[in-house]
């Protein structure tokens, strides 16, 4: 088991800039990014509950280059992953009430959004994970990451504790009747805001998170943990999803703003403090 971790951090200025908008109408309140390792440039975004089920292919400035149906219902997305085989995955894992024991993720295979669709096209859902928490927990969670064949979840929780982690494995069938059981993946250390987003860099090494108002990033050591590396302010506005650009980072807040914070910048905020007590 590994050991419990003390972060001593200072949270360091806002360095987002401000680089482009979601103006297409049906991108009406984005809750997951991600950027494609197979298409450069592009980014995929999806809405939160209470929207149709849509993924739409965005460039860096949030101009639309494709929008596509899923065969899949949105609950609740919260989050979207990638992977190296060319899977983009749908995280059905919100929970708002408490009321759902069961979660989902959807896999489906990436298009090629220089290709158009067929009229009234639609993205067939390839693999669904359904899952639940040990013992009879419902909990609420809007962050998703994949790494090696294994999808992470971080939950959303406001109790100042540091966010939980879940890992289940995408190799196992887990059908709606037989749901795989998440496994504890340990915490956070010193992320004790409300997680919104997640996203693993493509080597996997990095691992960022985001809440609302801020954003942690983690480097993995050569034990598996997660070790603090910066502790940032994010930019004004309900910041909702995060990924990966290179090195770089890409928000998206609820206000369809998208947000940089370049490696120049989150490399350059004092490494935060860890001890094992």
């Amino acid at each position: 088991m590994l050991a419990t971790l003390l972060v001593l951090s200072a949270i360091a200025e806002n360095p987002a800039e401000r680089i482009g908008r979601m103006d297409h109408p049906a991108i009406a309140e984005a809750s997951g990014i991600v950027a494609s390792r197979r298409h450069p440039g592009i980014f995929w975004v999806h809405n939160d509950s209470g929207n149709p089920p849509a993924l739409f292919a965005i460039r860096k400035d949030g101009t639309l280059v494709r929008e596509y149906r899923v065969a899949a219902p949105n609950v609740d997305w919260e989050d979207i992953a990638t992977d190296d085989s060319g899977h983009l995955y749908i995280g059905d894992i919100g929970d708002n009430l408490g009321t759902l024991p069961v979660r989902a993720i959807y896999q489906i295979d990436e298009p090629d959004p220089a290709i158009p669709p067929l009229s009234k096209a639609t993205l067939p859902v390839t693999r669904v994970t359904y899952f639940r928490y040990p013992g009879s927990a419902k909990l609420n969670a809007e962050s998703l990451f994949i790494d090696d064949n294994r999808a992470f979840v971080v939950a959303k929780s406001s109790d100042n504790r540091e966010a939980a982690m879940f890992a289940l494995s995408l190799q196992e069938p887990a059908p709606l009747l037989r749901p795989l059981m998440a496994e504890n993946a340990g915490s956070l250390p010193g992320f004790t805001r409300p997680a919104t987003g997640a996203d693993l860099s493509a080597d996997g090494k990095w691992l960022a998170v985001c809440a609302l108002d801020e954003v942690r990033i983690y480097r993995r050591d050569a034990d598996g943990r997660w070790l603090p590396e910066a502790h940032l302010k994010g930019p004004k506005g309900q910041v909702e999803a995060i990924c990966w650009d290179g090195r770089d980072l890409i928000l998206a807040s609820e206000q369809r703003d998208l947000f940089r914070i370049a490696e120049r910048s989150w490399r350059s905020v004092k490494r935060p403090k860890v001890r094992t007590p």
